[in-house]
């Protein structure tokens, strides 16, 4: 085994020394910052001395532990997990002990090995960041992360300073980015959310609509300022009074609470006829629900992807959305839903709970009994929202369990969309008018930046639908009738308590609002093009790339550009090394001279001094013997003396001789002696 050899194999087999574990320790704390944000206090109060205890080691070159003590820590980590989450496995509790065994890796790094493993857990533990999180500034995180990772490992393997590493890191992934981009390309895209855990789908609450409505449910939601959807309307603006967006339909009252239940799968599926109604497309990207709905704008016909239309007009799909999804609707507004009304789904929306709210019940039963007409009685209790002092309002007061439609109606007199949604249908349904209750979203507010509504949390929003002979189901929105600034202005316009309601949806042209909606923008875009780059989406883009029809053709084309790549990198390497020449001028002028006498037959050995060479060149070409010595003196003199010995035009004229060095690639003939005449 030569020197080199032994060279390498040592420092691949020894410890990193104390630079190096103090960096480690600083790349590992780096990486794990954003679990602050989602995990347990308890979690980071144990990581966090046993790294700081770690650090202080390694600064002050303290021995590692034994054993037997790596043993003890490694076991109290496991009952500490175990003891907070009741297991082991699934997402916090997964991340929690990654996060405890990695600091606790720091005390066992012995050789080069234990250095690599320890890297390679950590970059799981970097990827395990899009289990809580997608976003964008997330992502730009992670890319920090991913780079001081790759320069850890470039420091354990070639022990370089901090600022060759970075720099040789900053390389390799600027090389390795191309390859990224064909594989999020063309790779296959798998259907359901890649950052996810089954054991953990519902351990992060998501706030958003849920499939009942109970008195105060909406207003809670609408104290979120967080992003439901994002939405951009492909055939024009849709005017505000035409901005519903169609949840989850509900069908059954139990006395305070409405909720939609299996029955429902039972009832025919929703018949649209668009008629002279308005077509209208628009593409949304919806934010993580956990139900099996989708969002559209009121009325849908369908949708790009895999999704039917029940009983409610709501599209449903196979799996709850517990991604962000990007699909596009067409829906229809003036066409006529439901035509005919089956006698099964008729008796779902005129059930009621046997008793309870008894001075509702009679008051519906006077407007049966002196209007007859649906219309006229839907025109009577509208008629009393507006006449009664009615409040809109984000602090309604409480009412009893078993009379809260009573309560709201006639003491009250004050709620939010949820009261007046839930006592308008209640009404309606006494007064043998079918009726159920349509939650969604009701506005939208057009992004600062880039082609797109948004629609927030705060944008919640109940109505009804009634079932009037020949007009199908029709919408009809108490709200209205008693904050009519609420469907033309939002929630934040037609609300005397306007200071509770979240930032984001009242402070409208504020310099931080602008801020947020910038962010927005650039979020959107990163949603769309980025994170909702699903099966349906890549389908399309091969389309356009004319590699559809199956996978052969993108596997194919990933293939060979994979290939390409790795080829241009390799070739642009092996560029970079035969170019690779001394930057003194002096040496490339001698190498320019080696390389001439080179193409002639002459080439120097590489253990041959410029002295010997010249020698050499001397003895079999006399013609060349003072041009070589003098241009090998020269040389050794600029080269090796000491650098006050030389001067600058000694330099400059070893340089002008070099570069007028031209050998013939042969020797000139002698002239013989003539002779005279005898």
């Amino acid at each position: 085994m030569n020197s080199a050899t032994t060279t390498t194999t040592s420092r691949f087999e020894n410890a990193p020394d104390a630079g190096q574990r103090l960096r480690l320790i600083v790349c590992l704390s780096l990486i794990a910052i954003p679990h602050a944000l989602h995990l347990p206090i308890w979690v980071l109060g144990l990581a966090v001395p046993i790294m700081t205890w770690q650090f202080v080691g390694a600064l002050r070159e303290w021995p590692l532990p034994g054993r037997w003590v790596r043993f003890v820590l490694a076991a109290a980590a496991f009952g500490a997990v175990f003891a907070g989450f009741g297991r082991v496995n699934g997402q916090e509790a997964g991340v929690s002990l990654l996060v405890l065994l990695l600091a606790l890796k720091l005390c066992e790094i012995r050789t080069h090995r234990d250095a690599m493993v320890f890297l390679s857990l950590a970059c799981f533990l970097l990827a395990t960041q899009f289990l809580f999180s997608q976003s964008l500034a997330m992502a730009l995180y992670l890319v920090v992360g991913t780079w001081v990772l790759v320069a850890a490992f470039v420091d354990i393997a070639s022990a370089g300073t901090p600022r060759s590493t970075l720099g040789e890191s900053a390389k390799l992934l600027a090389q390795a980015l191309p390859v990224a981009v064909l594989l999020f390309v063309l790779f296959p895209r798998i259907p359901g959310p890649i950052w996810g855990l089954p054991s953990d789908a519902g351990a992060q609450a998501r706030t958003g609509l849920s499939e009942s409505m109970s008195p105060g449910s909406l207003t809670n939601l609408a104290l979120d300022g967080g992003v439901a959807l994002r939405a951009r309307f492909v055939d024009g603006d849709v005017p505000p009074a035409q901005r519903y967006w169609r949840g989850p339909v509900l069908w059954d009252f139990d006395g305070r609470t409405w909720s939609r239940n299996d029955a429902d799968r039972r009832l025919a599926g929703g018949r649209v006829e668009p008629g002279s109604g308005r077509r209208q497309r628009v593409d949304i990207t919806l934010e993580p629900t956990r139900h099996d709905w989708l969002i559209a704008l009121d009325v849908p016909l369908a949708a790009d992807t895999s999704s039917t239309l029940n009983a409610g007009a709501t599209l449903s799909v196979e799996d709850d959305v517990n991604a962000r999804m990007r699909y596009s609707t067409t829906s229809v507004v003036g066409g006529v839903l439901d035509r005919e009304l089956d006698a099964r789904a008729r008796r779902r929306a005129l059930l009621l709970p046997v008793e309870g709210n008894e001075r509702a019940r009679r008051l519906a039963a006077r407007w049966h009994a002196q209007y007859r007409e649906p219309a006229r009685i839907v025109e009577a209790a509208l008629q009393r929202f507006r006449q009664q002092p009615y409040r809109y309002t984000l602090s309604p007061p409480a009412t009893r369990e078993d009379a809260s439609v009573d309560d709201f109606l006639f003491d009250t007199l004050a709620g939010f969309c949820e009261h007046y949604a839930g006592a308008f249908t209640f009404l309606m349904r006494a007064a043998g008018v079918p009726a159920r209750v349509v939650t969604g979203y009701q506005g939208a507010e057009r992004a600062t930046v880039g082609d797109y509504w948004l629609v927030r949390n705060s944008d919640a929003h109940a109505w009804s639908e009634v079932w009037l002979a020949g007009r199908g189901w029709v919408r009809v929105d108490p709200t209205a009738a008693v904050a009519p600034g609420r469907i033309e202005a939002g929630v934040a316009a037609s609300i005397a308590d306007r200071s509770s309601l979240p930032y984001m949806a009242r402070a409208s042209g504020a310099t931080w609002y602008r801020v947020q909606m910038l962010w927005d923008g650039i979020n959107a875009g990163w949603n769309r093009w980025f994170l909702a780059y699903g099966p349906q989406l890549q389908q399309r883009m091969l389309d356009l790339l004319g590699l559809g029809g199956g996978w052969g053709r993108p596997l194919l084309a990933l293939t060979a550009g994979v290939v390409a790549l790795l080829a241009l990198v390799s070739v642009g390497m092996a560029w970079r090394s035969r170019r690779a020449v001394d930057p003194d001028a002096v040496v490339a002028a001698w190498r320019s001279v080696c390389a001439r006498l080179a193409r002639i037959g002459y080439p120097r050995r590489a253990d041959e001094g410029a002295r010997a060479y010249a020698d050499r060149i001397a003895a079999v070409r006399a013609d060349l013997a003072d041009d070589m010595q003098s241009l090998a003196a020269q040389y050794t003199r600029l080269r090796y003396a000491p650098a006050h010995a030389s001067r600058p035009h000694e330099r400059d004229t070893f340089i002008r001789a070099a570069r007028a060095f031209r050998p013939g690639k042969r020797a000139p003939e002698r002239r013989r002696p003539s002779r005279s005449a005898s």
